[in-house]
């Protein structure tokens, strides 16, 4: 992962206009006319928020110390949304830092681990677009990748003397599973920012950092397959796409719990229209509550659309045969979807649970990269370019 940062102060709750009564006048005094008395509305106090604004990965989002919001999580919501420009549900967010679009509309609250295992404690906030609306369910994989930076850079994390190399260990609240990141630190004990890798999704490079996620199977439900069943079938109706459909998924729980979709079974008239157009999002999005209820985490439709967060949403296709001079060949074709809308690349998360994915047997990622089961380390093609996955031993993915 590579990442740019920077800190400030937002500032919250500005001051209001102070409402003054008009004084209506008269040509002609014509009549006693009673002024009434002006009364100022008390002004309110700006609040200044200590905040880290990161690119992480493919992702950008605000990173604050948990000690500078309150203690009780439920009183986070005003603060958060003030900062991302939520709270008066402008999804052009323009009163906040946020970017108006689901992967520069996130928060990380970080905050030193009471865990003897591990070095910093991290909470992933999805903030809405156009909602004054929270979702603490999932990790980021991406905003988790600029936890370890901000721990190092923040003090939460002491670097032995002469170290080149700092490993963070992270406890995701979220999902209970611990992260261990590796990155380059200077003489002085603080974050490399710069370098020369890039990734998929993003033109800017920076320096190197390894992220692996110790068992993470069953993040959410307790299980790598909550429905038991590595392929099944979820009904479409007819009120949605005509005919009705039955397509083709894997639900899948590994860092995140996701619906993998075979492309084969998205009927052809919905194909056509393009994977941006509503009618395809809006086939989607039918899947992934129809997943949600499925895999357990959502009692019934209606719940599962409230909570578009969890479960994530991509659909799997085999690889074009084209073969491109220096790149490796892909084993799989993904198109992941994120808050209703095209991910511009793929979930860090999303990569985690494909590379799971294809080490089950049964799955449909497995069955498309069955040679990349074997091997275990798979090539996949993104809308943004590719990348490697690959499994380690049976506990961790990087």
């Amino acid at each position: 992962m590579s990442k740019r940062f920077f800190r400030f102060m937002t500032y919250l709750a500005p001051i209001p206009t102070t409402a003054h009564p008009i004084s209506r006048f008269f040509p002609f005094p014509a009549m006693a006319v009673d002024v009434p008395t002006m009364r100022h509305a008390p002004r309110r106090q700006r609040r200044m928020l200590p905040a880290v604004w990161m690119r992480a990965g493919t992702s950008k989002g605000l990173f604050l110390h948990q000690r500078d919001l309150p203690p009780q999580r439920e009183k986070w919501a005003p603060i958060i949304l003030a900062a991302m420009g939520s709270n008066d549900s402008d999804p052009k967010q323009l009163n906040g830092v946020a970017g108006a679009t689901s992967t520069t509309s996130k928060v990380a609250v970080i905050a030193p681990s009471e865990r003897p295992d591990c070095d910093v404690e991290y909470t992933f906030v999805q903030v809405s677009i156009g909602s004054p609306k929270l979702d603490f369910t999932g990790n980021c994989g991406n905003i988790c990748s600029g936890v370890g930076p901000f721990a190092v850079d923040e003090g939460l994390v002491v670097v032995p003397p002469g170290a080149e190399h700092v490993d963070v260990r992270i406890l995701n609240t979220n999902t209970g599973r611990v992260i261990v990141e590796t990155m380059e630190v200077d003489e002085d004990g603080h974050y490399v920012e710069d370098g020369d890798l890039t990734l998929p999704g993003t033109r800017a490079a920076g320096s190197r950092i390894d992220v692996a996620f110790e068992k993470p199977a069953g993040s959410m439900t307790g299980l790598m397959l909550p429905s038991g069943q590595p392929t099944e079938f979820l009904h479409i109706p007819g009120t949605i796409v005509r005919p009705s459909a039955d397509v083709t998924v894997s639900l899948v729980d590994a860092a995140n719990p996701f619906v993998l979709v075979d492309s084969r079974s998205i009927p052809e008239s919905i194909k056509v229209t393009g994977a941006d157009s509503a009618f395809f999002l809006d086939f989607i999005e039918a899947v992934r509550c129809r997943g949600a209820v499925r895999m357990g985490l959502a009692a019934d439709l209606e719940a599962a659309a409230k909570t578009r967060g969890t479960p994530k949403i991509a659909m799997l296709s085999e690889p074009a045969l084209t073969i491109d001079s220096g790149k490796d060949i892909p084993d799989v074709e993904v198109t992941a979807f994120s808050m209703g809308k095209v991910h511009g690349s793929l979930q860090l998360t999303g990569a985690v649970c494909l590379a799971s994915a294809i080490c089950t047997p049964g799955t449909i990622a497995n069955t498309i990269a069955k040679k990349a089961a074997q091997y275990r380390v798979a090539t996949v093609a993104r809308r943004r370019g590719r990348e490697r996955q690959a499994v380690a031993d049976g506990s961790t993915l990087v």
